[in-house]
């Protein structure tokens, strides 16, 4: 009699601690920290509700908030990013919460110049890409995209946007912030450069307005190579700037010279703007 009372006794304690157990004591949310880029792109968020063991409880599904309208939280843990700023979003079950902070980035669009890149010149040669990042209302935004090669045997890129020619092949660098994304399609030609010209030599324009600049090299046969990569260079940006696709624009009125480089070989142009 006394062991079956000492057996009931046991079980009641087991079933007791069990039940304890399972008892919500907290919710973890992952991930802890979430940045958003893009409006009315969204992020997951996962919620479980742990007992004190730190074991998940069954059938516990947290309901979701947030602290104001710069995130909207739906059911499941889905945040979307409904304007630029910082929120705080908390997943509720019964007296339990927990939060995590969440910030969104307005960013809309990458521009990347050239939109097709043709590197042409020995294994080594080096072009710059230039790029402009701007948000929902196409103000510029000071953010730097994450660069990949698609194929970094034809060509290599670095955090700075430049790309390397390795082998002859074609390949896309990507500029990527968060989801969002600009591409450059790459060329690679390896030849040898005898020297570049750069066209038109000289140039005249008012500010504001832009003027094209191209680059033509030439083999050692003299053959001519249109239309090829090179880094371009103005001495004076205040007078006039210039990105990588070699367009130029006006700034002020003043005199620059508009230099290229392609394989240790130079060239320049004058740009006059008034």
């Amino acid at each position: 009699m006394r062991s079956r009372r000492s057996a009931i006794w046991v079980l009641g304690a087991v079933l007791c601690a069990l039940a304890c157990s399972s008892k919500p004591a907290s919710i973890d949310i992952s991930p802890k920290k979430v940045k958003i880029y893009g409006l009315e792109r969204f992020q997951r968020l996962s919620a479980k509700v742990l007992d004190k063991k730190g074991q998940p409880v069954e059938h516990s599904t947290p309901s979701w908030s947030a602290s104001n309208d710069v995130v909207e939280a739906q059911e499941g843990g889905r945040i979307v990013a409904k304007k630029a700023g910082k929120s705080r979003v908390k997943a509720s079950f019964g007296d339990l919460t927990a939060e995590v902070p969440v910030e969104v980035i307005d960013v809309a669009t990458i521009e990347i110049a050239p939109p097709t890149l043709a590197l042409t010149g020995p294994a080594g040669t080096a072009v710059p890409l230039t790029y402009v990042v701007k948000d929902s209302k196409q103000a510029r935004v000071d953010l730097q995209p994450a660069w990949t090669s698609s194929n970094p045997k034809v060509a290599t890129v670095s955090e700075d946007g430049t790309v390397t020619s390795v082998a002859a092949g074609t390949t896309t660098v990507v500029g990527k912030i968060g989801d969002l994304q600009g591409g450059c399609d790459v060329v690679v030609a390896l030849k040898p450069i005898a020297r570049v010209e750069i066209r038109p030599a000289m140039a005249l324009g008012r500010v504001g307005e832009t003027q094209r600049f191209e680059v033509t090299a030439f083999g050692p046969d003299g053959i001519a190579i249109p239309e090829v990569a090179a880094v371009f260079k103005s001495s004076d940006p205040a007078v006039a700037s210039i990105d990588a696709a070699g367009v130029a624009v006006g700034r002020k009125p003043g005199a620059a010279k508009i230099r290229v480089e392609l394989a240790g070989q130079r060239a320049e142009a004058t740009l006059l703007v008034n």
